[in-house]
This record gives C-alpha cells, structure tokens and sequence, in this order.
C-alpha cells in the first residue's frame, strides 16, 4: 500500500512539473506577442507623426498661395459678381396641400372610382355597393 502511494505521489509530482512548464512557456510566449505589439504600435505613432509632419509642411499658407498663384486664374470678387434677390426665379405655385393630403387620406366610399375594378394578384373583381332599404307605411287599424 505504501508504494502504491509513492507511485502516485510521483506522478502527481510530475504532472504538476509539467503543468508548471507548460504555463512558464506559455506565458513567455504571451509576453513575446506583447512585445511584438508595442514595438508595431510604436512604429505606427512614428508613421503617424510623419504623417502629420508631412501635412503641415503641405498647408503652409505661404506654400499655398505660390501654388494658387502658379496655378489658378482667380480674381478679386467684385459687386458685379453678388447676385441680388431679384435675380432669383419666383417660387412655383404648391398648389392646395391640405386638399391633396386630405384625398391621400380619404376612406374608399370618399375616393372616386370606388366602383371600379380592382385587382388582386391575377383576378380582377369588380365592387359594389347595393343598399336594401325597407318603408314603413302607416296602417289605420279602422273599427
């Protein structure tokens, strides 16, 4: 019984070892992925800063307007080039809104061509509408 559990004491002990090296090695392999990953980021920051460096030398106002000069036609805006109120076209007439969206709105007796015919799918139905009205006539009852 006593060796039995020393067989077992020692693999105990030996899973536990390579337990431990494994999460050693993994955890070294981890730190190198995080290191890997500062030193990318670091190098992204510097293309990043190049990257500005390199804007703000091209919007330099004084560079721009050698470009403009060189480049570009323009002339000082004047009053001939305002446009007054005037020259604006008149507004088109919108017409009756609220009358448009109130027969948007209407409910189908209210609409015209309420009787004509109307699709679903494939079968064309015609509708309509029949009223079946009763009168009363007034009975003397005579003695």
């Amino acid at each position: 019984m006593i060796r039995l559990l020393n067989v077992l004491a020692v693999l105990g002990l030996i899973g536990s070892a390579i337990y431990a090296y494994s999460i050693k090695y993994d955890t070294l392999y981890q730190a190198g992925q995080v290191s890997k990953a500062r030193t990318q980021l670091h190098r992204e920051r510097q293309a990043i800063a190049v990257l500005r460096a390199e804007w703000q030398l091209l919007t330099r106002p004084d560079r721009l307007q050698k470009a403009v000069e060189r480049h570009l036609a323009l002339e000082p805006i004047g009053t001939s080039h305002l446009g007054r109120l005037s020259d604006l076209p008149e507004r088109p007439d919108r017409g009756d809104e609220i009358g448009r969206l109130l027969a948007a709105t209407a409910t189908p007796k209210e609409k015209p061509g309420a009787n004509e015919p109307r699709t679903t799918g494939s079968i064309t139905t015609r509708t309509s509408t029949t009223r079946t009205t009763t009168t009363k006539t007034p009975t003397t009852a005579s003695r």
